[in-house]
């Protein structure tokens, strides 16, 4: 279960090693990942899944999760000092869930089970494209974002579209409807061919991208390390909610913890402007990567025993 996992991770940062693959050729690949297939992936999902009071209160523990985080995130500014101290709350609160929470849950517990995680990262996604980048904005630029642009950033990201579109299908049942029809062969069919190099894709592409910058390691595992202790703190908090309001489920468990083990979203190294800003965004996530993945061996070994 593990050595696939860390073989396509090595597989990616032998690329940029040896300088087979170049940097155009990653990105197409990224491009291809986070906008082709892996809103696939989520809207099958999604529209999939069953829906019931159930999902509105994981979604609802994962949205209230978040505003905590981000908000503790703002109290542990004065432990983060230096010039990235005002990223702090957002490089310790949210999740990358589609290249690396998602891979690694999956191959745990199957790609027949992604709606698990991806119903919690409905509250991920909607946070994402308010709460946070609306306060990213603010802290970048001095200046606050209207709803009129964070609607419009939202429409721009294929995966946002996809998740819309899954829970619309999934509370109609038509996709449920069209697997059960004579054409649900070829709709299947045609999924599993979509979505099932998704997981490899992904793990090249992060092994690739970890290329941390030495000059800005000590802020990068300060930050690191900030996170991990927040994160713990808030995994056994959603477990503790979860099973106490809705049971216990173990594919549920699995999901939260490789969710909330996943490092910041990446698009915000992307969004910042500065370019050690961004740099250190990408250092600091990259490195997150390894925590995730010793998260994911601790998960496998536990299942394995």
């Amino acid at each position: 279960t593990v050595m696939p996992v860390i073989t396509m991770l090595f597989i990616g940062w032998l690329c940029r090693r040896k300088k087979w693959v170049s940097r155009e050729g990653v990105d197409n690949v990224k491009f291809l990942v986070t906008k082709i297939l892996l809103p696939v992936a989520i809207f099958n999902a999604l529209s999939t899944a069953d829906y019931s009071v159930n999902t509105l209160i994981q979604v609802g523990i994962i949205f209230v999760m978040l505003i905590v985080s981000l908000l503790i995130g703002y109290a542990m500014k004065p432990l983060n000092r230096g010039k990235y101290q005002k990223y702090t709350p957002f490089m310790v609160s949210v999740y990358e869930g589609g290249m690396i929470g998602y891979p690694l849950f999956i191959n745990l517990c199957g790609n027949e089970n992604l709606s698990k995680i991806a119903i919690i990262d409905i509250a991920g996604v909607l946070f994402g494209f308010s709460v946070y980048m609306n306060l990213l904005e603010q802290v970048q630029d001095g200046k606050k974002s209207t709803v009129k642009d964070v609607c419009r950033s939202a429409m721009k990201n294929p995966a946002f579209i996809a998740a819309v579109l899954g829970v619309v299908f999934g509370l109609t049942s038509v996709i449920s409807r069209l697997v059960a029809s004579p054409a649900g062969e070829v709709y299947s069919a045609v999924i599993n061919l979509a979505t099932s190099p998704l997981t490899p894709m992904i793990l090249i592409v992060v092994g690739y991208d970890i290329a941390p910058d030495k000059t800005i390691l000590k802020e990068s595992l300060r930050t690191i390390f900030l996170r991990v202790c927040l994160q713990a703190l808030m995994i056994v908090g959603v477990l503790f909610a979860m099973n106490r309001i809705l049971g216990g489920d173990t594919i549920r468990d699995i999901a939260v913890i490789c969710y909330m083990s996943a490092p910041a979203t990446f698009s915000m190294q992307s969004f910042l402007k500065d370019e050690d800003s961004s740099r250190y965004a990408s250092t600091t996530n990259s490195l997150y990567c390894i925590v995730s993945i010793a998260v994911y061996v601790v998960l496998a070994s536990v299942i394995a025993g």
